[in-house]
């Protein structure tokens, strides 16, 4: 079970992702896609572009995740 803070968001891309992307290439993609702050501490949901992959990215003050 995940418990999270009632202040953290979860935001989903609308478009697929390239899977290949590692943690710097999603961080560099929250600006554009989502216009929200990478270091807030919310989740940043990617799908792959055959739907079958999902990645969540977010900032736990020590790196991301």
């Amino acid at each position: 079970m995940l418990t999270l803070a009632p202040s953290v968001r979860i935001y989903f891309a609308t478009e697929p992702v390239d899977m290949r992307k590692g943690i710097d290439g999603l961080a560099a993609l929250v600006a554009p896609t989502f216009e929200k702050d990478r270091f807030a501490g919310h989740l940043f949901v990617f799908v792959g572009k055959s739907a079958d992959k999902v990645k969540v990215l977010f900032w736990d003050r020590s790196g991301f995740v």
